[in-house]
């Protein structure tokens, strides 16, 4: 119960101050913000969470709250994690996609080649567009599923790791700024046979824009996803993977799920390989970070505190 509070303070904390110091950032960095319909789901969300927390914890009802807990955070977080994508944008650092592709040489890995041999195997193709469309859907189901197999703890570490993961994927594409893959190589989209081309693009004229235009307006409606380096989908997806390991059941399938979804970013979304290196590093990081900070010495060093315990008895006992 100790870990799942320090869990939950971090995580509601956690929220609560991105509200504060992303709006600042962009502040500081000029990125203009129309938040005028966003404030009234913004409050709307925070009210009923807020609510439904103190009712469910008046009652006593530790699924419900975690629930209510996971989920309403979650969807708070959603925008200011996009603002601080713009943001690091925003500061318009020189393109890196030489690099990136340089990297990725170095690596032996030949995007022009993979994409061509994943558009003429069909069932890879299908494999790798679907993989990369369930993003949102894990990062919703996920932490219900946690809670329903009583890994309360996780659940709330799951939505604090994603935060952070993003926050941090968005500090590193501050110096890593790319146009992604198919502008890079001039790719011809219109040659794809199973591939869905559409990732690959429709992102660039919201990058461009923001990195460009002076007079450049924020606004949830036309919010996409702009950063390449890292790749966030195989961060979620590497994050994804670590929280359900502790369900036996789901444990492998949702492994195989994440892997495709991670390698998916390659084919299907316009990344480097590198980007996908980059993402599960950053997830790693973070789980790594969180966990360090929301459980207990007990917790991270169960052996270490048993020979403790057993020591102290040893100490104690009469001769």
């Amino acid at each position: 119960m100790q870990d799942i509070n320090r869990s939950r303070v971090l995580l509601t904390v956690g929220t609560a101050s991105s509200y504060c110091l992303v709006p600042l950032l962009a502040y500081i960095t000029t990125l203009k913000l129309k938040l005028d319909g966003t404030w009234n789901a913004i409050l709307l969300v925070a009210f009923f969470t807020c609510v439904l927390s103190v009712v469910a914890s008046r009652f006593k009802w530790v699924t419900l709250r975690a629930t209510i807990e996971c989920l309403g955070c979650g969807f708070l977080l959603i925008i200011p994690i996009t603002i601080s994508t713009y943001i690091a944008a925003k500061l318009n650092f020189p393109l890196a996609d030489a690099q990136l592709a340089r990297w990725d040489s170095m690596l032996g890995v030949d995007w022009p080649f993979i994409m061509r041999w994943v558009d003429e195997h069909s069932l890879a193709a299908e494999v790798f567009n679907r993989a990369y469309r369930t993003f949102s859907y894990q990062l919703i189901l996920y932490p219900i599923v946690l809670i329903v197999f009583n890994k309360i703890n996780q659940a709330y570490q799951m939505v604090s790791v994603y935060g952070l993961l993003c926050f941090l994927a968005s500090a590193v594409s501050i110096f890593w700024p790319a146009l992604g893959t198919y502008t890079f190589y001039q790719f011809d989209a219109s040659t794809l046979k199973n591939l869905d081309a559409t990732y690959g693009y429709f992102f660039l004229e919201q990058f461009q824009a923001v990195r460009d235009n002076p007079d450049f307006v924020w606004s949830l409606e036309q919010s996409v996803g702009i950063v390449t380096f890292p790749s966030v989908h195989a961060a979620v997806a590497t994050l994804c993977a670590w929280a359900i390991w502790p369900v036996r059941l789901l444990r492998y399938p949702v492994l195989v799920l994440n892997i495709a979804m991670a390698l998916s970013a390659v084919p299907a979304a316009n990344h480097y390989f590198i980007d996908v290196i980059a993402g599960c590093l950053v997830a790693l990081v973070s789980v790594i970070l969180v966990r360090s900070v929301t459980q207990s010495r007990e917790g991270i060093f169960p052996e270490l505190m048993r020979l403790r315990l057993s020591t102290k008895k040893v100490n104690l006992s009469p001769e």
